[in-house]
């Protein structure tokens, strides 16, 4: 006969969460004062957003984990729904009773307005043997005391009614206000919640300690940034932080928590690679339907196939931001580096209620020095961005997320942080400066034709881009970024005749990454043209683009963009 041990897991101490883009580990500690022999551990309450493969149990103490299992339970109504029921059924009765009440005192006021009345009658209309009525003062002041007493009476009643008339009106609305809640609760009524039972032997009577490892969804982590440029240093300064949420049905008090940068959400499987077979092609015919009901068939199975549409969301706003004194620096965050993420220890104990949507923590600020760099990409906007461009020198791993971005304190952007790892150079867009002018010139092209045995065409297109610094004080670097036509047919040849820029070259790519841009003319890995210019103050330059398509005369070419 085993040994029944029960335990409600939602008041057990935590021992660490760790917190994932998706999900949470949780780690609690279970004492258990086991009897020799069989004793099953019963683990009730789990959240219903428990993950049934996650959960391990290690142990301390004399006794022997014999077997861990899962088991779920459906519930139709929630403890919140079965004690809003409890609480309507409550002020029912209460409305019940005072309704009761009420109509108590509406009869005595009607019984006692009768009585009254009935009096009067008898004393002004007497019966035939008590003779006439003989109006004196002992009369009067009988009917005096009468009326008196029907007058303190009836207020006194018409009191209570009132009272009892607002106690009613008040319990009316506390039922109403409960049922719009259970109305409002109605779609989480079917609930599903798990139990953990472990069996334990027993070598001797004493305690065990055992920890319970699982992991719950509907709860997780996305990095957010506050990034600050100032331009007479330079610097910039990036504020790390961690927004949490926590809709896992789990209140989470006196959190000790962990950040991780791991996402198992992506699968941990090596895609397999099939065989790649040639062969010539052969078309497919596809019969005529015959009839109607084959013809209406088809039409139904084609009518079947979904629609792949795309989904944009697209959020609109505007946010203000107050300057502020900053007098205290966070407290620095514990960073741990393993084989395929990282971890940020919070290094104060917190709490996530569940039901949490945002909870910002600081995982650290890094001060960094940037390199202001002007960029435009004329063909699309004729206009000249200032760019903040920076090696990432410190230890933490920058991951997708939002970022406000802020120049001399002043708020200029809502953006968003790609991947940057520890070592790796990334830029982030300061806004357009209007100091620097750029004029996109319309293209110049020409045609010719040439050759004496195979006839050729050649199409040349010269595009002239004028940029100018109106400004009076230090020169700056002017990166602009142009189309240049890759062929992707053997018959098809693309020259670039001016300006002369440098090839790009795999091998030497991750290393001009972490380089400050600089001076010089270049092709970057998408077969764009970069050309960055030094402007003096008052200064202004034409860069000329030009290049050449060759191909087969009698074609036509046709120039695509392709993202």
């Amino acid at each position: 006969m085993a040994t029944i041990h029960e335990f409600d897991i939602r008041v057990q101490e935590i021992s660490n969460v760790t917190i994932l883009s998706d999900r949470a580990e949780v780690k609690k500690v279970v004492p258990v004062s086991v009897k020799a022999g069989i004793n099953e551990v019963q683990l009730k309450n789990f959240s219903p957003c428990l993950e049934r493969d996650s959960v391990r149990v290690d142990g301390h103490g004399k006794a022997t984990i014999c077997d861990v299992s899962v088991k779920e339970s459906v519930h139709t109504d929630t403890t919140k729904v079965v004690d809003l029921r409890k609480e309507l059924e409550k002020y029912v009765e209460i409305r019940k009773m005072h309704e009761d009440q009420r109509d108590i005192l509406k009869k005595t006021i009607e019984g006692l307005d009768r009585t009254i009345g009935e009096i009067g009658r008898r004393v002004m209309n007497p019966s035939k043997e008590s003779g006439s009525v003989v109006i004196d003062e002992q009369l009067l002041n009988g009917l005096q005391k009468l009326f008196d007493f029907h007058q303190a009476e009836a207020e006194a009643l018409k009191l209570k009614f009132r009272e009892k008339e607002q106690e009613i009106a008040k319990t009316n609305e506390m039922t109403t206000k409960i049922n719009e809640e259970l109305l409002n609760l109605q779609v989480a009524r079917v609930t599903i919640s798990h139990c953990v039972i472990i069996t334990l032997e027993a070598f001797e009577d004493g305690e065990v300690e055992l920890e319970v490892i699982y992991q719950v969804f509907q709860t997780g982590w996305q990095p957010s940034y506050d990034i600050r440029v100032d331009t007479q240093t330079p610097s910039m300064t990036i504020t790390y932080y961690g927004k949490l949420h926590n809709h896992s049905g789990e209140d989470w008090n006196e959190l000790p928590a962990v950040l991780s940068t791991a996402q198992p959400c992506l699968g941990g499987h090596i895609p397999e690679l099939g065989t790649l077979d040639a062969q010539f092609y052969r078309p497919v015919y596809l019969s005529r339907p015959r009839g109607r009901g084959s013809m209406k068939k088809s039409m139904m199975m084609r009518r079947a196939v979904p629609e792949a549409r795309g989904m944009e969301n697209h959020d609109d706003y505007m946010e203000e931001e107050n300057e502020e004194m900053e007098t205290m620096s966070p407290p620095e965050m514990e960073v741990t580096q393993n084989t395929l993420s990282t971890e940020f220890k919070i290094p104060r104990k917190s709490n996530l209620p569940t039901g949490t949507s945002d909870h910002k923590v600081t995982i650290g600020t890094i001060v960094l020095t940037p390199s202001l760099v002007h960029e435009s990409v004329p063909s699309k906007n004729a206009a000249a961005f200032l760019t903040a461009s920076a090696l990432n020198t410190s230890v933490f791993p920058f991951l997708e997320g939002e970022t406000s971005i802020f120049l001399d304190n002043a708020f200029v952007a809502k953006s968003y942080m790609k991947n940057v790892s520890p070592g790796e150079r990334f830029t982030c867009s300061l806004g357009v400066d209007t100091a620097i002018r750029v004029e996109y010139k319309p293209a110049k092209k020409f045609h010719e034709e040439g050759g004496y045995i195979t006839k050729h065409s050649a199409l040349v297109t010269e595009q002239t881009v004028t940029v100018k610094n109106t400004r009076s004080g230090q020169p700056l670097l002017l990166t602009v970024k142009h189309h240049v036509p890759r062929s992707t047919e053997e018959k098809i040849r693309v020259k670039l005749a001016s300006p002369v820029a440098i090839p790009y070259d795999p091998a030497t790519a991750n290393e001009n990454e972490v380089l400050e841009p600089k001076e010089g003319i270049k092709m970057n890995k998408d077969h764009n043209l970069e050309w960055t210019v030094k402007l003096p103050p008052t200064s202004s330059k034409d860069l000329v683009i030009k290049w050449i398509v060759e191909h087969a005369k009698g074609q036509n070419i046709i120039l695509q963009e392709k993202l």
